[in-house]
């Protein structure tokens, strides 16, 4: 913990004072990997469904790639898609790695196997599973593309046992009246909420409607209530919300991804944290590690510090946090063995739910 707060207290002081602060060496707490980008759902807000993907990345290099993410010292390890459980050697891949340095290891999924897997799910070192729902039972599977999706996750989710549960709703205006009812749902699993925000910048949303999702004013007003209020999010995240759902100029915060995540994409490219931007390696060339270390990530993570980018609403949760962690609490590092700041455990946090 005492080398973690010291380098967030670097991003902090890197984004918020001068870039000469940023870390020498980037060392980011959460690695998200896709071993898949194929998904079965056919989601209105997502063209990802639309293609047939090849998936470069063979069982071998995967579990090595499981390997070379935990000798980097990342401990927080999160499978994305696509939907993850498409990947037939999922578990055997889970099976062969060493899981044994990571804290979290959190799965994203439609929901759409867990029910089919869960044995597996349950006997694996699969920490959390986080379900994407978009609202209750009729909404979400017209937004999801498929009639029962709502009910088959909710009961795969009861069938998990021994692992944290997430429900990882992004509002919009078909399902703002029903979050709260989607919060209570939530309760009665026993899973806590997320909330992801809808973003004009990803390639996966290029083609989608996204206007017909746009909440409108009253739509923006409910969503800030649930997040403010069953969610007790700070209130700087629910202002940023606001703002940004109601098309507002806001002045915003310096990304921090680059330093806090890691995205790999299931073609081997290597993402600092961030989708609209180019790759800046990739694993099927190139060792995790010397990726990672190489002139292209620190450069673009440098980069997106300056806004140097289209702009996404992707962690933003992170970033707000540091923007506003100076008026929480003053970075003392001299402390830091008898204490952890509240910014970092702020950014932590966040990074932690992402």
């Amino acid at each position: 913990m005492l080398a973690e707060g010291v380098y967030l207290s670097q991003v902090w002081m890197g984004s918020q004072i001068s870039q000469k602060f940023l870390p020498a060496r980037i060392r980011p707490l959460t690695a998200h990997i896709k071993f898949t980008e194929n998904c079965q759902a056919k989601c209105i807000s997502c063209d990802y469904w639309k293609s047939r993907w090849e998936d470069s990345m063979d069982t071998a290099r995967a579990i090595r790639l499981v390997n070379e993410v935990g000798d980097a010292g990342i401990r927080n390890l999160r499978f994305t898609g696509g939907e993850p459980f498409l990947r037939r050697d999922f578990f055997e891949i889970l099976k062969q790695s060493n899981t044994a340095p990571f804290k979290r290891i959190v799965v994203q999924t439609n929901g759409l196997l867990v029910k089919k897997l869960h044995k597996e799910i349950n006997d694996s070192p699969i920490t959390k599973i986080a379900l994407s729902l978009d609202g209750m039972k009729e909404t979400n599977d017209q937004v999801r593309g498929i009639k029962g999706y709502f009910d088959l996750g909710i009961e795969g989710l009861k069938l998990l046992r021994g692992k944290e549960i997430a429900i990882s709703v992004t509002p919009n205006r078909m399902s703002a009246k029903e979050l709260n009812a989607l919060g209570e749902m939530a309760d009665s699993v026993g899973a806590n909420i997320e909330i992801n925000i809808l973003s004009r910048s990803l390639s996966f949303f290029k083609n989608a409607d996204l206007e017909a999702l746009w909440p409108g004013q009253s739509d923006v007003a409910e969503i800030a209530k649930f997040v403010r209020d069953k969610l007790k999010r700070p209130a700087y995240e629910t202002e940023y919300m606001t703002q940004y759902f109601n098309n507002e100029a806001i002045e915003e915060p310096a990304c921090v991804l680059g330093y806090l995540q890691v995205f790999v994409l299931s073609n081997g490219d290597v993402l600092t944290g961030c989708y609209p931007l180019k790759p800046v390696g990739n694993i099927l060339k190139h060792t995790f590690a010397e990726v990672l270390a190489s002139d292209a990530y620190v450069q673009q993570a440098e980069a997106m510090v300056r806004r140097e980018c289209p702009g996404c609403t992707c962690g933003i949760e992170s970033s707000l946090a540091m923007k506003h962690a100076a008026s929480s609490a003053m970075f003392e590092l001299s402390r830091l063995t008898q204490r952890q700041p509240s910014a970092e455990k702020a950014a932590l946090e966040a990074t932690a739910q992402v």
